[in-house]
Parts: C-alpha cells; structure tokens; sequence
C-alpha cells in the first residue's frame, strides 16, 4: 500500500492533537513540518519525528516529499496558503472553516480544479464512527422523517485576552466560525439547506459574536443551534423523528457514545476511537489519494460551499465582519 507522505504548517494545539493522531494511523508519515517560528518548527519536528521542518511555507509546499498538507494556521490565513499548496500540486487538507466566507472558498475551489489537486475541509466529526452510525439509523428510517434538531457549542473563553484568536476580528473570531460550524453542519449534513434561517447574536465591543443563536428552517423540520464563549455547558445533541429520537452524549461532536429511542425502548451503541479521533478524517484523505480522488465523496467541495453562504447569511443578519472581506456570497 502506498505510503501517504503528510506536511503541517500552522503548528498550534489543533495541529499537536492532529500529528499525535497521525502517528496511529498506518501507511502513512510526518514528512515536514511549517512555521514562521523557526524554533517552533524545529521542537515539534522533533516531538512528532518529522523528517524536516521549514521556517518558510513555501519551501514545504514545493516539497517533492509531501503528498498532502494539513493547514492548521488562523482562519485568515487558510484561502491563502491553501491555494499556495494547492498551486504546487499538493493535495490540501484544511482545518475548517475552508475559507472566511463563500467567496474565498470558491477561490479555493477554482484553484484545486485547475491544478488537479486534492481539497477538502477538515471537519473531523463527519468521519467520527458514531456519527456515521447516526446517518445509518437515519438512512434506514429507524426514526422516521427528521421534524427537528437541537445541538451547542459552548465553553467559557471569557479569561482570554480580546487580541485571541477567540474574539479579535482580524483573526476572524467569534463562535460561528470557531464553535457554532458544528451544530450548523449537523443540521446541513441531516437536513440540506434550510428554507429560511434566523440568528441572533450577543456582540463584544469589538463586533465578532460571543453569543448566536440561528434557528433554521426546513420544510417539516426545525434545527435550532447555539454557540457560546460566556459560559460551559454539558453538550448534547438530540436528533428527533417522528417514529423515534437518536441522542448524541457529551460532547456530541467527538462523542463514542450515542443513543437510540423507538416508542420508548432505548439501545445504547458506543465506539472504541483510535487515538483523539482526527485518524478517520486522515484515513479517509490517505483512501481519497490512492485512489486518485480529487475530493471526498462524504464531504465534497459543494458541501464546503453551501456551508459557507450559510454562514455568510448567519454573519449576515447579526452584522459581523472581518476587515478587508464582504460576507456576500458572490
């Protein structure tokens, strides 16, 4: 089997659990490593047994050893350095959000076609083993038609400083983009593009949302969804149909751990995960590569697109925006 040869730049928290992960999964290896810190660069190589590391993005990205690039830089920084990557032929795994708004991730979008590279958005619930068996449940009808949705994302950042990658708009803070992208998707990845949508939001001083709350609306069903940075709170997810419910422990987007009602009889299905539970997103880029996929049929680039107009829409009507971008989607 072809070993799959891995490079990270932006080599944060997410990146740290990330290569921790990579290391389980077999086939594949660490190849370099990216970081405008060049010490940085050089202590988490040697952590992760990196076979080099740059100071520079560019000389990773032109790199004949890596096959594929985890982005894990600040939001503002993904369209960027995902076409950079994607210019030189590399196949391009980036940490969500794809881009800061639909705009930016058509261009990235473009660029994957015209260079025949690899692209998909990092959003590592959708390969999680219990929320493919959600979709399971769901796809054999064991609830019946979807009629409504409840999901959050909360923890308390208020300690943090307002120049954090939480709440400062030049690195595009504030839940949506951060938190709130996971109860959107699972009600997009259930129940496609709501009909209508309603947010609203609490703003700091400095104009990104620590509160939202959006509740969309679909035919016959109803997805209400929250996010916070002011407080922590027990996560839990609650799926309902009109034969049954599936519930989705704490907290439900990495959970092992989720439940199934039918007319009040309940069965429990939990799951063992290999490492933190970014392996599934990586074995299914490593699955994409070898057989020469441009995308991953379980999250295409469409489904990164309509997701970002949906949260242009949601920045939309509670009036946030980063410097230098327009939330429409054009």
């Amino acid at each position: 089997m072809k070993e799959i040869r891995w490079g990270i730049v932006g080599l944060g928290n997410i990146a740290r659990k990330f290569a921790t992960d990579l290391a389980l999964v077999p086939n594949c290896t660490l190849q370099a490593v990216a970081s405008s810190d060049k010490k940085r660069a050089h202590d988490f190589a040697d952590e992760f047994n990196a076979k080099t590391h740059y100071s520079d993005y560019d000389r990773l990205f032109k790199d004949l050893k890596v096959d594929v690039v985890y982005i894990a830089s600040l939001h503002p920084q993904h369209a960027e350095l995902s076409i950079a990557a994607l210019k030189e032929g590399k196949g391009v795994l980036c940490e969500k959000p794809l881009g800061l708004n639909a705009r930016e991730v058509g261009s990235i979008i473009t660029s994957a076609k015209e260079n025949n590279a690899f692209l998909m958005e990092a959003l590592w619930t959708r390969f999680n083993p219990a929320f493919e068996q959600v979709g399971k449940w769901i796809a054999q009808n064991q609830i019946g038609p979807l009629r409504y949705i409840n999901a959050s994302f909360s923890f308390n950042g208020l300690d943090r400083g307002e120049d954090s990658r939480l709440f400062n708009p030049d690195k595009a803070g504030g839940t949506l983009l951060d938190i709130g992208i996971y109860p959107l998707f699972l009600a997009y990845h259930l129940l496609g593009i709501p009909t209508s949508i309603k947010a609203n939001a609490t703003l700091t001083s400095k104009g990104v949302d620590e509160q939202l709350a959006f509740l969309l609306s679909f035919d016959k069903a109803h997805a209400l969804m929250y996010s916070s940075f002011t407080h922590d709170e027990d996560m839990r997810a609650t799926i309902c149909g009109e034969e049954g419910e599936i519930y989705m422990d704490s907290r439900w987007h990495e959970t092992p751990q989720i439940k199934l009602v039918q007319k009040g009889k309940e069965s429990m299905k939990s799951f063992n995960f290999l490492g933190k539970g970014y392996t599934y997103e990586i074995e299914e880029v490593n699955h994409c590569l070898r057989n020469k996929l441009l995308e991953s049929p379980k999250w295409t680039m469409k489904n990164s697109l309509e997701m970002a107009s949906l949260m242009d829409e949601i920045r939309s009507q509670v009036g946030v925006s980063f410097p230098g971008e327009k939330t429409t989607s054009n």
